[in-house]
């Protein structure tokens, strides 16, 4: 089929709307090779796909019809598109949308790309499509980099609550989702982008990035909201997932300019960073708001230790989970590596945030603390060894159900020995007021918390009886000297 590249930049040149699609959509065809084709698609279509007048009406049509590098358009109709689309490397898919409709693909069928609405390859390019209905994942990346999602709105996905064919320790077999991608080859570098999407009501996962078998994934997610979706038993019900498992894996996802909210089952997180078995997994949050969900606004976990999670937040308000706003913690599985599970790592670092009323929503409002670094046991034994980094800087802690930052673990709910982790708190030019029993709760004999320089709600300082020290510990850990005189020092104002 003859090249219809120079024409179909010609018709969108030809207007006068400049919008970010048709401009993506130029620079994509632009890059494609000489031989790329476009192609037109419509749900219930009965032509060859060549011309607008004549759009290709099957999943398995469009399959067999395109090569690589190649362009679709898919047009605006009344139904979806069933069957989902399989891209190839380098195609770009387009959604032509008719006033405010994005044109739609669903997916009903598992025996068709296994209920996926779309499923990526190296290079792929999505633009300004409605995804919904789908049996599994509505977006799907399997060892794919390059890939681009625009525009993209997914709604309802993963109806099945089906399950990918990826498993990993601890969490077991990893469900569909809104967005997911997975990479599981050995040594390979991935790396895609997610910006001005929606997804909605996603069962198990929103947007995810795992990685397996010592390879790196790259996410980088922007301008986007994630919002609702049930929880696939046990354990799965997540806005934004960054999963790494295996010596060598790590994933690192990178949020700005997003909202997450309304995971409201008993496991519903906002944004989970999930590290097994020798493995690194790096969340960044950069102007993002995190609102109401079942536990955790945003969750750290090591597991199957040697682990290393790492989150920095940026400028973003988190608030409203029905347990802790931000938690950090070690499990007591197990470890990969005995000689060297003392190297695990957890460290939250947030500066200029607002992080407030835990225990807003759900059944944990008893335990609910803003901010809580400790190891949970998972299993037989004691607490699992590790070290914890937490800095919180120019921001504002207030209004949790029970306490405002809450550090160690004595062991008394699990009948084991108390916490012997290592602690570095850094707490500095913050207003930290207003948490229910406490402001400040130490449970670990092996922390440090210098809480210098912050505001305490009065010109006094932080009062004894608004600090815990349980078990162990003892006030010589923590300095609260020279704390700020007037809340507008702090982040009271925000």
């Amino acid at each position: 089929m003859k090249s219809n590249n120079s024409r179909l930049q010609m018709r969108f040149k030809s207007t006068n709307t400049f919008h970010p699609i048709l401009i993506a959509l130029l620079v994509a065809i632009s890059s494609a090779p000489a031989h790329a084709a476009v192609w037109y698609a419509r749900a219930k279509g009965t032509g060859d796909g060549k011309a607008a007048t004549s759009p290709i009406g099957s999943s398995a049509a469009l399959d067999a019809a395109t090569k690589p590098g190649d362009v679709i358009i898919l047009l605006p109709g009344e139904a979806s598109f069933d069957g989902g689309v399989a891209l190839k490397p380098g195609q770009t898919l387009l959604g032509l949308a008719e006033g405010n409709r994005k044109p739609s693909i669903t997916n009903t069928d598992t025996n068709r790309h296994d209920g996926n609405g779309v499923v990526l390859a190296n290079g792929s390019k999505v633009f300004d499509v409605r995804i919904e209905g789908t049996k599994a994942s509505g977006v799907l990346g399997v060892d794919v980099s390059g890939a681009f999602l625009l525009g993209v709105d997914v709604q309802d996905a993963n109806q099945s609550t089906n399950f990918t064919s990826a498993t990993v320790n601890v969490l077991g077999r990893i469900p569909h989702g809104g967005i997911l991608f997975l990479a599981t080859q050995s040594g390979k570098e991935v790396q895609n982008r997610v910006h001005e999407c929606t997804v909605t009501i996603a069962a198990g996962i929103g947007i995810g990035a795992v990685a397996l078998s010592g390879d790196s994934n790259r996410l980088v997610v922007s301008h986007t909201s994630a919002d609702k979706g049930g929880c696939v038993p046990p354990l799965f019900d997540m806005g934004i997932l960054a999963l790494a498992d295996g010596r060598s894996s790590e994933t690192q996802v990178e949020l700005s300019d997003t909202s997450v909210g309304g995971r409201l089952s008993e496991q519903g997180r906002n944004v989970l960073a999930f590290a097994s078995a020798d493995a690194k997994a790096t969340a960044r949050i950069e102007r993002c708001t995190l609102r109401e969900c079942g536990q955790d606004g945003v969750c750290a976990v090591a597991a199957m230790v040697p682990a290393t999670v790492e989150v920095q937040i940026r400028n973003s308000t988190i608030e409203r989970a029905g347990q802790m706003n931000i938690e950090g913690t070690i499990l007591n599985l197990p470890p990969s590596d005995p000689a060297r599970a003392h190297e695990s790592l957890v460290s939250i670092d947030a500066l200029d945030c607002t992080i407030r009323d835990a225990g807003a929503v759900g059944p944990f409002r008893a335990d609910a603390h803003n901010i809580w670094l400790a190891p949970t046991s998972f299993g037989p034994g004691p607490f699992a060894k590790g070290r914890y980094l937490l800095s919180v800087r120019n921001s504002t802690v207030t209004k949790a159900h029970r306490t405002g930052i809450e550090i160690g673990n004595d062991g008394r709910e699990f009948k084991i020995a108390s916490d012997e982790g290592e602690y570095q708190v850094i707490l500095r030019d913050n207003a930290i007021t207003d948490n229910g029993s406490s402001e400040i709760a130490i449970a670990a004999a092996g922390a440090l918390v210098d809480a210098r320089q912050n505001w305490w709600g009065t010109a006094t300082g932080l009062a004894t009886n608004r600090v815990v020290l349980i078990d162990k510990a003892q006030w010589s850990q923590l300095d609260a000297s020279h704390p700020l005189l007037n809340q507008k020092d702090g982040r009271g104002s925000r």
